[in-house]
């Protein structure tokens, strides 16, 4: 055998031989957490577009009761006030949470993408 034909032989790669071992690793975390961050941002998505459409709906009942509250003696209409008021600022607080978590889901799979 020569030379030229040994150096064929030593780069071939036997059948049974696992393919490039670095990466299979991150291509098995990959495949188990994608359809699981899929999941999540879906789920996350679909949790933000609630939290606006109720957003939307508290403002509106806000509105609404803001007519009635400048009649002359609201005292029962003020507590509802207050507790949308305070839902809303909660609803607020937990959009931005939502945000903070997608957007850290976006960078986990742009990471397992690499």
């Amino acid at each position: 055998m020569s030379d030229k034909d040994s150096s064929v032989v030593a780069n071939k790669v036997e059948p049974n031989e696992e393919p490039d071992q670095s990466n299979i690793l991150p291509r098995g975390i990959s495949s188990l957490l994608g359809p699981v961050l899929c999941d999540i941002d879906k789920s996350v998505v679909a949790a933000h577009q609630s939290q606006e459409d109720l957003g939307k709906e508290i403002e509106r009942l806000i509105a609404e009761l803001e007519v009635f509250a400048d009649i002359a003696e609201p005292p029962r209409l003020q507590p509802a006030l207050d507790i949308l008021a305070d839902a809303r600022k909660r609803l607020t607080v937990a959009t931005k949470l939502m945000q903070q978590t997608q957007a850290r889901i976006q960078r986990i799979q742009v990471a397992l993408e690499k």
